[in-house]
């Protein structure tokens, strides 16, 4: 064979007796001098070393045997061994279609670090009609690629563009490392060309593939995860173009059913914990439903009860906190404190009420934190009530000129709306401001703004008793206990949260 193949073919193999043979015969079939193949077999047990060692003695084709270490090893192996000056990966499952093999080395001709083919899909067996997965041709910058195919084998890389970027396969992934191998690609050479040519056949008659197994959470999170490491790279070194498109990649995975079927939804970037405050108490029929609404609406990682933990729910972590301070004020903060300096948490997190609702999915990074400037809602609200000053807004003054003080813009308050907190920043205030109600005004837990009375301010400045509930324009909603026991909001919410989250026993 010539000493410098132009393309390498990687295939590894585990466990694919069954159709490894298909294969193997639709490289044989067209292979030439250009082309070598490295046979990977990562540790089969099912007879498919057997018949990798068949090829071991014919042109173009190298075997190894290594031990069992997953599909990312095998193909990283392969990448140490290859001589091409362009790679190609081949699932064992899988095989090319006629001309293939001459249709990549035209391309291998046109010095390209990515290429991009068309490919046929064939669902339960050989014989199904292909579904063909086809894009136009061109190159596709970043900006205009939102959706991509995260697949390996219908694509050919640049052996030096891998090497000068440091392009490898995250070993031990065993879901998503596709699409992490080609997110750095993509990243690396902002986009790549798509050809229009179909190379490659997909079968989906393996039930024990990896792409068909059952996957579970652990295995999207670790993805997800991957995925934003990138994200911080990109930001970190002011790749705005990598940025946007990693957003919208994340963005995608989380409106994908893959990722809702495992409590994903429609949501901002799930990168946060939430923290719930929880009164100790047996029942908190306001806190399941808030639940359910959390888990239907909202992107998060894992739910936290600080304090209680009532009969029936099951949160991801539930950490007790004494409740016999002297005050409200002083239990939120004790609690809040605790919150704080548990670095199990996210440095970020969501902090939301037991009586805190979400009507419908969010879309936005981070909800807005306010309803317009601070002093602008106390003068809404006194002329609403047609008086001068009520105890309500006598406090929002006080809150305001707190906020005035620390140097902090009144526009960050919010009645509301779930507050977005940082830990360390926290501590920092915690420490500066011990008697100052400016952290819990959110849920009008210090102070005794709001949140207390029957007759909840969060309520009535909303007007719900007066709004049509169906269809309602709010995205968030904070009820009292008598409006959720027995009012239209209660009803409203009820109604439309009535499965369980997988936070109830």
């Amino acid at each position: 064979m010539n000493s410098s193949p132009k393309i390498s073919i990687i295939l590894p193999v585990y466990n694919k007796s069954l159709f490894l043979r298909r294969c193997l015969k639709s490289i044989t079939r067209q292979i030439t001098e250009l082309i070598e193949v490295i046979i990977v077999d990562d540790g089969a047990t099912d007879g498919s070393s057997a018949i990798c060692d068949e090829m071991a003695n014919k042109e173009g084709f190298r075997v190894y045997h290594i031990k069992h270490g997953g599909v990312s090893k095998a193909r990283n192996y392969g990448l140490d061994m290859v001589k091409g000056e362009y790679v190609t990966f081949i699932d064992a499952d899988d095989s090319y279609t006629d001309r293939a093999i001459n249709i990549m080395l035209k391309y291998a001709d046109a010095h390209l670090n990515i290429v991009q083919f068309n490919h046929s899909r064939f669902v339960y067996g050989v014989n199904a009609s292909p579904v063909q997965g086809l894009r136009r041709m061109g190159d596709y910058t970043l900006e205009i690629m939102p959706k991509y195919w995260p697949m390996v084998w219908n694509k050919l890389y640049k052996r030096s563009f891998l090497e000068e970027n440091k392009i490898r396969f995250i070993e031990g992934m065993q879901f998503g490392e596709d699409e992490m191998f080609n997110a750095d690609c993509y990243i690396a050479n902002k986009g790549l060309h798509h050809a229009p040519d179909v190379t490659i056949n997909h079968y989906f008659d393996d039930k024990k593939s990896l792409c068909r197994g059952e996957l579970d959470l652990n295995r999207i999170l670790i993805l997800d995860n991957k995925l934003y490491e990138r994200l911080d790279e990109a930001v970190t070194d002011g790749d705005e173009e990598a940025v946007k498109w990693l957003e919208g990649v994340i963005d995608g995975h989380h409106h994908s059913k893959t990722f809702r079927d495992y409590g994903y939804r429609l949501q901002d970037k799930g990168r946060y914990d939430v923290v719930y405050f929880v009164k100790n108490c047996d029942t908190d029929e306001e806190l399941r439903y808030s639940l359910r609404s959390l888990e239907e609406n909202w992107m998060f990682r894992d739910v936290w009860f600080y304090g209680g933990c009532p009969k029936g729910l099951r949160p991801d972590h539930h950490i007790p906190v004494s409740q016999d301070a002297r005050s409200k004020f002083e239990n939120v903060r004790n609690t809040m404190q605790e919150v704080c300096t548990n670095n199990a948490i996210t440095e970020d997190f969501w902090l939301f009420n037991d009586d805190f609702f979400i009507l419908k999915p969010v879309s936005e990074d981070m909800p807005p934190q306010y309803n317009g400037d601070l002093y602008e809602r106390i003068v809404r609200i006194e002329d609403r009530h047609g008086q001068a000053s009520t105890t309500y807004t006598r406090k929002l003054r006080h809150l305001a000129s707190t906020l005035r003080n620390a140097r902090l813009s009144t526009k960050n308050y919010a009645v509301h709306k779930p507050m977005l907190v940082n830990r360390k920043k926290m501590l920092e205030v915690l420490d500066r401001f011990p008697d100052e109600p400016m952290i819990r005004a959110l849920y009008g837990n210090y102070w005794g703004i709001g949140g207390v009375d029957k007759h909840d301010m969060k309520i009535e400045l909303l007007d719900f008793d007066k709004m049509d509930m169906v269809g309602a324009k709010w995205e968030f909603v904070s009820t009292s206990d008598d409006s959720f026991n027995s009012g239209n909001v209660g009803r409203y919410l009820k109604a439309k949260f009535n499965h369980k989250s997988r936070y109830e026993k």
